[in-house]
């Protein structure tokens, strides 16, 4: 692909997704105050509940928060990281890439944790794995990679204290959707490598992705 064709891909000026997700975290938010936090009770991670085949609280747990202060810290943290993973992913990836760390979060707060949990830090996480997996990959492409890991630093950091003091908020998820989104990034993210200059002198690249490698031997056998 050549570097005029990446910088035309606009997607929406590259949030289109990221508003409609922090449309639906707030949207249901509202809902969660509606109902008198009956929401909350039907979408939380409660173990007990999962064990019972109530399987899309892994999902649905990362919708709902535990008060407006731990809703706008997540909002803010989707907002400042969301962009620009949806512009570098693309929308599909993108989304794959927020469910898998979404659910990835849930489990892990599943497996080792017994108290209820909600938020979608644990979807954030994963997309702050993500951009740190873009950001090593391309290093002799991005120029600005120490910034981006200091804002890494700085997303991770917020989440973090947001686990120490508030209810029902699971550091165990944050570490999980951390994982989540660095696996799946690493699988599927963008990997783009430097082909050979076009005729006209503009420098292509290609997505070598180890996603296609495995669909590529998957066509061969």
């Amino acid at each position: 692909m050549s570097n005029s064709k990446v910088s035309s891909i606009n997607f929406f000026n590259g949030r289109q997704w990221t508003n409609v997700l922090l449309a639906l975290n707030i949207l249901v938010y509202i809902a969660q105050i509606a109902t008198q936090d009956e929401l909350l009770l039907w979408g939380a991670k409660i173990n007990s509940l999962i064990d019972k085949g109530q399987l899309w609280r892994l999902v649905t747990s990362s919708f709902l928060h535990a008060n407006v202060g731990h809703l706008m810290v997540n909002c803010y943290s989707l907002n400042s990281v969301g962009p620009t993973m949806e512009k570098i992913s693309g929308p599909n990836r993108y989304l794959a890439l927020y469910f898998a760390s979404a659910i990835a979060s849930s489990a892990m707060s599943y497996w080792f944790s017994e108290a209820p949990a909600v938020g979608a830090s644990g979807a954030v996480f994963g997309l702050v794995g993500s951009l740190a997996v873009f950001v090593m990959r391309h290093r002799g492409l991005v120029g600005r990679g120490k910034e981006d890991l200091q804002h890494i630093a700085h997303v991770i950091a917020i989440n973090m204290a947001m686990g120490l003091f508030f209810k029902g908020i699971d550091n165990w998820g944050h570490f999980g959707g951390l994982l989540g989104g660095v696996a799946t990034s690493w699988l599927l993210g963008p990997a783009w490598k430097y082909e050979s200059p076009s005729s006209d002198g503009r420098k292509i690249f290609s997505d070598k992705a180890p996603i296609f490698y495995l669909i590529n031997a998957k066509k061969r056998s």
